[in-house]
């Protein structure tokens, strides 16, 4: 089998030749990976932010992975210093926007200011059309990997969020917690609008041949399960419920501690769940256990001993993820977050290698 297929098999519940391997790959660390100057690199891609995929992809095909994540570009710009401190800058207002991620995904972080206030603030959004955002050109790059990767990488994608994170983003970390509470005939408000915008871009991308989606929202340890529900699985079980069968996989991303929220994850009927955040004791043996007959997994390998623990002490772990997810099928080794900056490419190599190489007879859980 070749990547794609791999992925696909697994992400289905079956079993294919050997178990997949996808790390999801930040552009930092993406660029420490290919040799290129660290500081100078990242602030490139914000102000050409089409650049950021195509760093992760040659990352993936060094590697030899089975499947790439690609994310829809922002809008270009540019980026000045504030107290010694890089921040993106809006080339049109000359506006200083949120700082430059270095540690994380290279991205912008999103400023605690809101940005919406009021209904009207939301019925300006506009929903494109899927002609649009085909002219766009925001899907172009993701187009030009897709016809590149052929057989041999699954691809990825995320929506536009449509769920509790997008509030966070919008109204800030705080206000947004005290939305849910106060106003939460003014949250579904936005989230119904960004649901519509995130089914737009869900035909985009079925007609460029996204192999599978993301849905991602980080808060699953930090609101209450019943919250979570409301804000975040409820949207997701509408979009799954349209989308479960477009031939697009669909993989729910809640980092973190998610071991509360396994079963009600798997009622959303999304085709896996990612990335069983070991570090906050999320453990693969016991989502394997509850929602492993239900749901595919993906994920368990300690970001931190990737980060900062020896050769062996990974390679530990990852046989650990192996033998507690592979049994019966249905499971892909995946990083517990994103990939660490910092961690060395022969960690990786030696984790492809590994699923590459694992039987399915050899799982013990």
């Amino acid at each position: 089998m070749r990547g794609k297929e791999r992925v696909r098999v697994a992400m289905s519940g079956g079993k294919p030749d050997c178990v997949p391997f996808i790390p999801q790959i930040c552009v930092p660390h993406a660029v420490r990976m290919l040799g290129m100057d660290f500081e100078s690199s990242l602030l490139d891609v914000v102000r050409h932010p089409l650049k950021m995929n195509r760093l992760s992809f040659e990352c993936a095909k060094a590697y030899g992975v089975d499947g790439l994540r690609c994310w829809i570009p922002g809008n270009p710009l540019d980026v000045v210093k504030v107290d010694g401190i890089w921040h993106g800058q809006d080339p049109v207002t000359g506006k200083v926007l949120g700082r430059v991620d270095f540690e994380g995904g290279g991205d912008i972080l999103p400023s605690d200011e809101p940005e919406i206030e009021t209904e009207a603030d939301v019925d300006a959004m506009p929903v494109p059309t899927v002609d649009e955002i085909l002219r766009s050109g925001k899907l172009d790059g993701i187009k030009e990997i897709i016809a590149e990767a052929g057989e041999d990488f699954f691809v990825i994608s995320s929506l536009p969020a449509f769920f509790f994170e997008y509030l966070t983003c919008v109204r800030g970390k705080v206000l947004a917690m005290m939305d849910i509470i106060d106003r939460p005939e003014f949250c579904h408000y936005v989230l119904e609008k960004r649901f519509q915008i995130a089914l737009s871009y869900a035909e985009a991308f079925k007609t460029i041949g996204i192999d599978g989606i993301m849905l991602g929202d980080t808060y699953g340890g930090v609101i209450g399960p019943e919250q979570f529900q409301e804000f975040t699985l409820d949207y997701i079980k509408r979009f799954a419920d349209l989308y479960r069968d477009s031939g697009m996989l669909l993989y729910m991303h809640v980092c973190g501690h998610s071991s509360h929220l396994f079963e009600r994850m798997a009622d959303t009927g999304v085709h896996c769940i990612e990335p069983l955040d070991n570090v906050a004791g999320v453990q693969v043996h016991d989502a394997k256990a509850r929602v492993g007959h239900r749901i595919a997994l993906m994920g368990g390998v300690n970001t931190v001993k990737l980060a900062r623990g020896t050769f062996d002490e990974v390679i530990e772990d990852g046989r650990r993820c192996l033998d507690e997810g592979a049994a019966g099928g249905g499971y892909i080794l995946a990083c517990s977050d994103m990939l660490p900056t910092e961690t060395a490419p022969e960690k990786v190599r030696a984790l492809v290698q590994m699923a590459h190489g694992y039987s399915y007879t050899e799982a013990t859980v």
